[in-house]
Protein backbone atom coordinates (compact mmCIF):
# COMPACT_ATOMS: atom_id res chain seq x y z
CA UNK A 1 0.00 0.00 0.00
CA UNK A 2 1.22 3.82 -0.65
CA UNK A 3 0.42 6.72 1.64
CA UNK A 4 -0.96 10.04 -0.03
CA UNK A 5 1.73 11.80 1.98
CA UNK A 6 4.81 9.51 0.59
CA UNK A 7 4.04 9.95 -3.27
CA UNK A 8 3.90 13.34 -3.08
CA UNK A 9 6.99 15.52 -3.57
CA UNK A 10 8.49 11.73 -5.89
CA UNK A 11 9.82 12.70 -9.20
CA UNK A 12 8.10 10.75 -12.38
CA UNK A 13 10.37 9.09 -14.93
CA UNK A 14 10.16 7.90 -18.10
CA UNK A 15 11.54 4.31 -19.04
CA UNK A 16 12.57 4.83 -22.38
CA UNK A 17 14.78 7.72 -22.11
CA UNK A 18 15.09 7.64 -17.88
CA UNK A 19 13.75 11.41 -18.35
CA UNK A 20 11.89 13.53 -15.63
CA UNK A 21 8.82 14.47 -16.88
CA UNK A 22 7.92 16.18 -13.18
CA UNK A 23 6.90 15.72 -9.76
CA UNK A 24 3.80 14.10 -8.04
CA UNK A 25 2.26 17.51 -7.06
CA UNK A 26 -1.24 15.95 -6.06
CA UNK A 27 -3.01 12.21 -5.85
CA UNK A 28 -6.36 12.87 -7.68
CA UNK A 29 -8.98 10.41 -5.83
CA UNK A 30 -12.58 10.43 -6.38
CA UNK A 31 -14.64 9.26 -3.73
CA UNK A 32 -17.53 8.36 -5.32
CA UNK A 33 -15.88 5.29 -6.38
CA UNK A 34 -13.33 5.61 -3.76
CA UNK A 35 -10.44 5.18 -6.54
CA UNK A 36 -7.15 7.17 -7.53
CA UNK A 37 -7.76 8.25 -10.40
CA UNK A 38 -4.62 10.16 -11.48
CA UNK A 39 -1.65 11.66 -10.49
CA UNK A 40 -1.13 16.00 -10.50
CA UNK A 41 2.16 17.22 -11.37
CA UNK A 42 3.68 20.32 -10.33
CA UNK A 43 3.92 22.85 -13.03
CA UNK A 44 7.32 24.08 -14.32
CA UNK A 45 8.36 27.56 -14.99
CA UNK A 46 5.49 29.59 -17.25
CA UNK A 47 3.60 26.25 -17.70
CA UNK A 48 0.35 27.72 -18.19
CA UNK A 49 -1.84 24.22 -18.21
CA UNK A 50 -1.51 21.78 -15.36
CA UNK A 51 -0.38 18.03 -16.80
CA UNK A 52 -1.58 14.93 -14.60
CA UNK A 53 -0.54 10.79 -15.12
CA UNK A 54 -3.48 8.75 -15.28
CA UNK A 55 -3.17 5.86 -13.41
CA UNK A 56 -3.73 3.02 -16.10
CA UNK A 57 -0.17 4.77 -17.54
CA UNK A 58 2.01 4.33 -13.94
CA UNK A 59 4.09 0.92 -14.77
CA UNK A 60 5.18 1.15 -11.04
CA UNK A 61 5.34 3.72 -8.17
CA UNK A 62 8.18 2.82 -5.80
CA UNK A 63 9.61 4.86 -2.47
CA UNK A 64 11.49 6.74 -4.76
CA UNK A 65 9.81 7.24 -7.94
CA UNK A 66 6.81 6.83 -9.85
CA UNK A 67 7.98 5.16 -12.77
CA UNK A 68 5.89 5.40 -16.87
CA UNK A 69 6.62 3.85 -19.94
CA UNK A 70 7.07 7.43 -21.72
CA UNK A 71 6.85 11.27 -21.69
CA UNK A 72 3.64 11.38 -23.87
CA UNK A 73 1.53 9.71 -20.39
CA UNK A 74 1.91 13.12 -18.95
CA UNK A 75 -1.63 15.01 -20.46
CA UNK A 76 -3.01 18.19 -19.62
CA UNK A 77 -5.49 18.56 -17.20
CA UNK A 78 -8.11 19.39 -20.06
CA UNK A 79 -7.09 16.25 -22.53
CA UNK A 80 -7.54 13.82 -19.13
CA UNK A 81 -10.64 14.63 -18.22
CA UNK A 82 -11.76 13.82 -22.01
CA UNK A 83 -10.16 10.35 -21.26
CA UNK A 84 -10.78 9.48 -17.87
CA UNK A 85 -13.24 10.87 -15.69
CA UNK A 86 -11.91 13.66 -13.50
CA UNK A 87 -14.56 15.71 -12.99
CA UNK A 88 -15.88 13.36 -9.92
CA UNK A 89 -12.20 14.23 -7.43
CA UNK A 90 -12.50 15.66 -4.50
CA UNK A 91 -10.54 16.09 -1.29
CA UNK A 92 -10.38 13.41 1.31
CA UNK A 93 -7.94 14.62 3.37
CA UNK A 94 -9.26 17.22 6.13
CA UNK A 95 -12.48 15.08 6.15
CA UNK A 96 -13.89 14.27 9.66
CA UNK A 97 -15.14 11.24 9.74
CA UNK A 98 -18.24 9.39 11.86
CA UNK A 99 -19.42 5.79 12.45
CA UNK A 100 -23.19 5.66 11.72
CA UNK A 101 -23.44 6.06 15.39
CA UNK A 102 -22.46 9.10 15.90
CA UNK A 103 -19.11 8.76 17.36
CA UNK A 104 -16.61 11.25 15.99
CA UNK A 105 -13.49 9.21 15.14
CA UNK A 106 -11.37 12.29 14.17
CA UNK A 107 -9.63 13.73 10.55
CA UNK A 108 -8.30 12.26 7.94
CA UNK A 109 -4.54 12.73 7.58
CA UNK A 110 -3.44 10.60 5.16
CA UNK A 111 -4.85 8.24 2.87
CA UNK A 112 -3.63 4.53 1.75
CA UNK A 113 -3.92 2.93 -1.42
CA UNK A 114 -3.30 0.14 -4.22
CA UNK A 115 -1.68 2.00 -6.73
CA UNK A 116 -2.40 -1.21 -8.91
CA UNK A 117 -6.18 -1.45 -8.32
CA UNK A 118 -6.48 2.30 -7.85
CA UNK A 119 -8.31 1.12 -4.69
CA UNK A 120 -8.55 3.62 -1.49
CA UNK A 121 -8.10 0.79 1.06
CA UNK A 122 -7.61 3.14 4.42
CA UNK A 123 -7.04 6.42 6.11
CA UNK A 124 -4.61 7.07 8.82
CA UNK A 125 -7.04 9.21 11.37
CA UNK A 126 -5.64 11.80 13.62
CA UNK A 127 -8.09 12.90 16.76
CA UNK A 128 -6.00 16.22 17.66
CA UNK A 129 -2.59 17.07 18.56
CA UNK A 130 -2.30 15.90 21.61
CA UNK A 131 -4.06 12.56 21.94
CA UNK A 132 -1.72 12.10 18.77
CA UNK A 133 1.51 12.99 20.87
CA UNK A 134 -0.26 10.66 23.93
CA UNK A 135 -1.36 7.93 22.11
CA UNK A 136 -0.42 7.60 18.42
CA UNK A 137 -2.81 7.87 15.34
CA UNK A 138 -4.94 5.12 14.23
CA UNK A 139 -5.58 3.63 10.34
CA UNK A 140 -9.04 2.89 9.78
CA UNK A 141 -9.38 0.34 6.75
CA UNK A 142 -12.03 1.65 4.59
CA UNK A 143 -14.38 -1.73 3.62
CA UNK A 144 -17.93 -2.44 4.02
CA UNK A 145 -20.32 0.85 4.03
CA UNK A 146 -18.24 3.71 3.48
CA UNK A 147 -19.80 7.01 2.58
CA UNK A 148 -18.55 9.80 1.39
CA UNK A 149 -19.87 13.09 1.64
CA UNK A 150 -18.28 16.87 1.07
CA UNK A 151 -17.41 17.24 4.71
CA UNK A 152 -17.23 13.66 6.17
CA UNK A 153 -17.02 10.05 6.01
CA UNK A 154 -19.40 7.85 7.15
CA UNK A 155 -18.48 4.51 8.29
CA UNK A 156 -19.92 1.09 10.01
CA UNK A 157 -19.07 -0.30 12.96
CA UNK A 158 -17.00 -3.06 11.14
CA UNK A 159 -14.74 -0.85 10.05
CA UNK A 160 -14.01 1.13 13.65
CA UNK A 161 -13.68 -2.98 15.03
CA UNK A 162 -11.09 -3.21 12.56
CA UNK A 163 -8.84 -0.37 13.30
CA UNK A 164 -5.17 -0.31 13.44
CA UNK A 165 -2.69 1.76 16.00
CA UNK A 166 0.11 2.98 13.94
CA UNK A 167 2.23 2.39 17.13
CA UNK A 168 3.42 5.97 17.76
CA UNK A 169 3.03 7.87 20.96
CA UNK A 170 4.87 8.87 23.87
CA UNK A 171 2.69 6.30 25.73
CA UNK A 172 3.90 3.35 24.22
CA UNK A 173 7.50 4.21 24.28
CA UNK A 174 7.32 5.76 28.16
CA UNK A 175 5.27 2.54 29.33
CA UNK A 176 6.53 0.11 26.65
CA UNK A 177 3.10 -1.10 25.72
Amino acid sequence: MERYSEVVGLPVICVNDGRKIGIVNEVIFCPRTKEVKAFLLERKGCQISSKVVLLKDVLNLGKDALVVSDCSCAVSVKKAKKIDDLNGKGEIKGLKIYTKSGEDLGIVKDVLFDYKTGTIEGVEISDGLLYDIVQGRNILPLFGKVEFGEDNILVDKEAVDEMISTGGGLKKKLLGE
